[in-house]
């Protein structure tokens, strides 16, 4: 059966568009404003990059953002998938929306047992390097991102046991067990292909990424700078209004208003607190809830909370409004699980779970037999960027201070993550969410799941994703089936208080048209250059 979701408008056009022209812009169009990345997070290298794109053509934007840990997609993290997407493609892709699409492959089948897709790729299509995008091609790819030693990618590929080019365009993925899921984990950094090519020749692909993206990676100066073109080759080519795009870690608060207003940087990610001050400045700012949703794992092994009670107490304690009101400024949600609204996985059901209440909260504390002050050690992610998750466990700290809880703060050590939280009680972090709802709810409720630092999992958690995975995508089941799953994950074993989701913000400057906000992987389709 062929998915609705897997032709678009655009696949008859599969022949790349020709490069567009190029202009000059103005002499010192980008100068201005540049001397301020002392306070940007930036260094000399990123200021002297910034202060040459004088000489820059007019279709050029720079995106204050984050750069990628790595280029190599097999290997990549969390945001990563951000940058990484530019470069490289897979065979599906999420919309805006974060609904699924075509990406490589402009259709695709299971069969009838649903154990085995095939997936249909679009004629003429070639790597970065030249390398054709064919069956064989794409074999190759996937079966280096699950096999490679140390990937990312490698757990959630193992269901594909065998890989079958049939055709120069069909390639088909033989699977463990019935999976309709595949599809969804395809969409993001799992699913990015790498020349066969590149891997033959064993080109480091940390530093020098070979895919069949929308750009091209020209020049990358880590903790600097990326300068990404336009891939003429790609198959949605005259969607890419830009020639070039350049990438700089986003500003500083204090010297947005400068950044935008200098062109320094044309787009920038920007915090809830800046969203005001920016639009009052005459600067247009999109955003909206995406996938990433702030939690705190809570360690369900650890005294007291081996307890349910205490757990729930915990939960009541906290005020998730006053913290969307406070500390996001208003932006954002409210959340009681791991889904934002309107998502795959979303169940109506759980919104307002453990809502605030603090007699209730004092009351199962008392029935836990906790009348005196609770002290627990409560650690927060130390990472840079981590500002906001320490704002929203300081509120928390203060909240749940007034049932009886006396958390005390410990800043994790910078680059310790995920790794060290098994050892923690709490941990104030923040989960990006994945392209499948069934492998997010895996990763945060199954017992071996990289964020359930309890390690143990609801009764029939086993079989309620399962089903869901045995259940096609457009199947009028599968949306209530997945959201029985997401129910019993959430009142289960509960190793998370979730607390908020997030609002991803851009400021733009007037430079800028046709950027849309998008809830997943950020993307730059219709993205041009005003004249």
């Amino acid at each position: 059966m062929v998915h609705p979701l897997r032709t678009t408008p655009d696949d008859a056009d599969q022949a790349a568009a020709r490069p567009l022209p190029r202009r000059a812009l103005m002499a010192g169009s980008l100068l201005g404003g540049a001397g301020l990345l002392a306070g940007c997070g930036g260094d000399a290298g990123t200021g002297a990059a910034l202060a040459a794109a004088a000489d820059a053509p007019s279709r050029t934007l720079t995106w204050g953002w984050r750069l990628p840990t790595t280029w190599d997609s097999a290997r990549g993290i969390g945001y990563d998938v951000h940058v990484l997407s530019l470069v490289y493609s897979g065979l599906t892709r999420l919309r805006p929306d974060g609904e699924l699409a075509p990406d490589l492959a402009r259709s695709w089948t299971y069969n009838e047992a649903g154990d085995a897709v095939t997936f249909h790729l679009r004629e003429g299509l070639t790597y970065s390097d030249g390398t054709a995008v064919d069956a064989a091609a794409v074999k190759a790819g996937l079966e280096r991102s699950r096999d490679l030693p140390g990937a990312t990618s490698a757990q959630s590929l193992a269901v594909i046991e065998e890989i079958t080019a049939d055709s120069e365009t069909d390639v088909t993925l033989h699977l463990a067990a019935v999976d309709h899921q595949v599809p969804l984990l395809l969409a993001g950094l799992i699913g990015h292909l790498v020349s066969p090519r590149a891997i033959a020749d064993e080109v480091a692909l940390n530093t020098t990424p070979v895919g069949a993206g929308p750009f091209v990676l020209e020049e990358y100066v880590p903790g600097s700078h990326v300068r990404l073109a336009r891939n003429p080759e790609h198959w949605n080519a005259q969607e890419i209004l830009l020639d070039e795009l350049r990438i700089v870690p986003r500003p500083a608060e204090a010297v947005t208003y400068a950044g935008l207003s200098s062109g320094q940087y044309d787009i920038a990610h920007v915090e809830d607190s800046q969203i005001a001050p920016l639009e009052e400045a005459g600067f247009s700012v999109t955003g909206g809830t995406c996938f990433n949703v702030h939690t705190i794992e809570v360690n369900n092994r650890h005294a007291p909370f081996d307890d349910p009670r205490v757990v729930e107490a915990f939960n009541r304690a906290i005020d998730r409004d006053a913290i969307v009101d406070g500390i996001l400024f208003g932006h954002g949600e409210p959340d009681w699980q791991p889904f934002t609204r309107d998502l795959q996985g979303y169940d109506p059901a759980l919104d307002r779970h453990w809502d605030h209440d603090p007699e209730r909260a004092r009351a199962l504390l008392a029935e836990a037999g906790l009348d005196g002050p609770v002290p627990v050690s409560f650690h927060v992610i130390g990472d840079a960027g981590g500002d906001i998750s320490a704002r929203i466990a300081e509120a928390v700290q203060a909240q749940v201070a007034e049932v009886g809880f006396e958390l005390t703060i410990e800043i994790a050590p910078p680059g310790a993550g995920q790794k060290a939280a098994h050892s923690y009680t709490l941990f104030m972090y923040s989960f990006s969410g994945r392209e499948s709802p069934v492998q997010a709810l895996e990763v945060l409720y199954d017992q071996d799941g990289w964020m359930n630092i309890s390690q143990r999992q609801p009764e029939g958690f086993d079989e309620a994703l399962d089903l869901v995975r045995r259940t096609p995508l457009d199947a009028p089941e599968y949306t209530p089936r997945l959201q029985a799953a997401t129910r019993l994950a959430v009142v289960g074993a509960s190793p998370h208080a979730w607390i908020a989701n997030w609002n991803r913000a851009h400021a733009m400057n007037e430079r800028v048209t046709g950027f849309t906000h998008c809830r997943h992987t950020q993307r730059f389709e219709g993205v041009g250059v005003r004249s």
